[in-house]
């Protein structure tokens, strides 16, 4: 079937006249009349009542326009559809992430990215640590951003920075109005916790061996799935959970954030990637992180 008459029938039935139709693709009537009635005839069927007025389609018409639509659609697509596929190694990446990233560090990481190229566009998904791991040797992902460490054959990775755990406490708890908080203070008091990709980088298995160290024992230990379920029970009241430094970043009601004296135990996130799937773009977002964080270590370290 010719494309050109269905755009043409198209314009006739949305114009509701064949004078306007006409002026709009720019063709004198005579040409679009005979278009319309060769598609009339190929497919066997009236598609317009025609007047000297104005013109409305039969039941064939109502069904052909929909379905026109549709197909027009499509063929408008292929363009866009060729330039984002010939475009995609070097300007498109999947970003897979924790969900505390996008309000942490990644606005600005991706700030700086788009700033080297407008064009570039990043789809941006929120898996845990394990799942990544996955999704990147399928290939749905094409880099992550992750919790550390990560050991597989097939993917590299590469630390990006490392942090402190702070602490997140009740509001109404006397310890929030301290700048600082000893590991002492929580000795009694019930931790909420999260696990972890790695058994031993759990917040229980670190936080034990730290309270170990200090002769601290708390009264209970609660574990949730995700750091946003332990503080909304930290906002209830029920008690501290330990949290990375850059989760202070993020305000919430009921609850503070607190600094440990001592040397709390830290955790890292990095990037993993897959060694044999090479990608300009994945190339490209690799050298802005090492920058980024490079200047962020830094500015961290000087606080």
């Amino acid at each position: 079937m010719d494309l050109k008459r269905l755009r043409y029938f198209v314009a006739v039935a949305e114009e509701a006249h064949f004078g306007r139709a006409a002026s709009r693709l720019g063709i004198s009537q005579p040409p679009l009349s005979e278009h319309i009635q060769a598609l009339e005839a190929e497919l066997g069927c009236k598609l317009l009542f025609r007047t000297t007025r104005s013109v409305s389609l039969t039941a064939e018409g109502e069904a052909l326009l929909e379905h026109a639509r549709a197909i027009l659609r499509d063929v408008d697509k292929c363009r866009e559809v060729i330039h984002a596929a010939r475009s995609k190694d070097s300007l498109t990446l999947t970003l897979g992430l924790l969900h505390a990233h996008t309000y942490t560090f990644l606005p600005a990481l991706l700030r700086e990215y788009f700033a080297q190229d407008p064009r570039r566009r990043v789809h941006l998904v929120e898996y845990t640590t394990t799942e990544q791991v996955g999704r990147l040797l399928e290939g749905t992902i094409d880099i992550g951003l992750v919790r550390e460490p990560i050991h597989h054959a097939s993917l590299r990775t590469r630390r990006l920075f490392s942090e402190r755990y702070a602490v997140a406490v009740p509001e109404d708890w006397g310890l929030a109005r301290k700048g600082k908080v000893s590991v002492r203070d929580f000795d009694g008091r019930s931790m909420i916790g999260y696990p972890s990709h790695d058994v031993r980088r759990s917040t229980q298995s670190l936080f034990r061996d730290f309270f170990h160290r200090h002769d601290v024992r708390p009264l209970d230990y609660f574990e949730v799935r995700t750091m946003h379920a332990s503080l909304a029970l930290v906002a209830a009241g029920r008690g501290f959970a330990p949290v990375p430094r850059s989760q202070s970043m993020l305000p919430l009601a009921g609850v503070r954030y607190c600094e440990f004296r001592e040397q709390a135990p830290d955790l890292a996130v990095g990037l993993a990637w897959r060694e044999d799937k090479p990608m300009p773009a994945i190339d490209s977002f690799i050298d802005v992180c090492d920058r980024h964080f490079a200047r962020w270590s830094t500015v961290r370290a000087g606080r």
